[in-house]
């Protein structure tokens, strides 16, 4: 590092912090489209979650209306619920079409379509059920509903629960998956810029060091070429603008001597000369 430039090493350094700094933008970025992701997938999940609760309302309104019918003496409570029950049914099936339309992941439409399944026996259990009181046969109404309708009622409803305990689940997951992305994200954003920090210092400790030692060195030589000391040897460890310095003081030091020398012959030369002319 000493034989480059300082000013190549002050660009290297900051175009090392830009790198990491670019680095730290790339992985923020591509934390950021994870966590996207993974808030979209909760978004659709809550939608899910809403429209099976809505589903589950139904099943459970309907249900308790056609075993208020099934148990009851007469048409009376038939003629009440009918339109009510046929309304809730219409809108429980355009909440499952919506549902289908919207799940992505297997084992949700899995789970959703159990649920349908069960709905269709469970429906095709209460129109025999309503059939029978409508015929004004209410033993057999009655019969029907405790060995038939009863239990895929249960059915309905625990199918109904599992999906619903299903979306729960995974919108959990999903939450913990966002809490992960944005912890690993704020723990590396962080030890990155702890390592440009530490880089930083070092670079700099590292040129301040260099820079002083050099210029302390070029001065004290410069000290002793003025005090008139050319004795002394100039060493040049580097090759940076300090190093140039201390070539250029130890040319001039070698110049300078060979100056001296030459005077000094040039004096010696004279004195001999007159020292002759006058011996005559």
């Amino acid at each position: 590092m000493n034989n480059l430039k300082i000013s190549t090493r002050l660009n290297l350094g900051f175009a090392v912090i830009i790198l990491v700094f670019l680095l730290l933008a790339a992985l923020t970025f591509w934390r950021a489209e994870k966590v996207s992701e993974a808030s979209g997938r909760m978004a659709l999940q809550s939608e899910l979650l809403s429209l099976a609760g809505q589903w589950q309302g139904d099943v459970r309104q309907n249900s308790a209306r056609s075993l208020a019918v099934g148990y009851s003496d007469g048409g009376a409570m038939l003629d009440f619920f009918k339109e009510a029950m046929a309304a809730t049914s219409r809108g429980t099936t355009v909440i499952q079409k919506s549902f289908l339309e919207k799940v992505q992941d297997e084992a949700t439409r899995k789970r959703a379509d159990n649920v349908g399944e069960v709905r269709k026996t469970w429906l095709a259990t209460r129109d025999q059920v309503n059939a029978l009181k409508a015929a004004g046969d209410e033993a057999g109404a009655r019969e029907l509903v405790k060995s038939k309708f009863v239990p895929v009622t249960d059915e309905y409803i625990r199918a109904g629960q599992q999906l619903l305990d299903g979306l729960v689940a995974d919108s959990t997951a999903t939450n913990k998956e966002i809490e992960q992305l944005f912890h690993q994200l704020y723990l590396l954003a962080g030890l990155m810029l702890l390592a440009v920090m530490v880089f930083a210092a070092l670079v700099s400790w590292n040129l301040s060091r260099s820079i002083s030692r050099g210029v302390e060195a070029a001065r004290a030589a410069a000290q002793r070429i003025g005090d008139g000391d050319l004795s002394q040897r100039l060493t040049v460890s580097s090759k940076d603008e300090i190093g140039q310095l201390v070539q250029a003081l130890s040319t001039m030091q070698s110049n300078l001597a060979q100056v001296v020398t030459r005077v000094r012959q040039g004096s010696e030369s004279v004195a001999t000369a007159s020292s002759e002319i006058a011996q005559g």
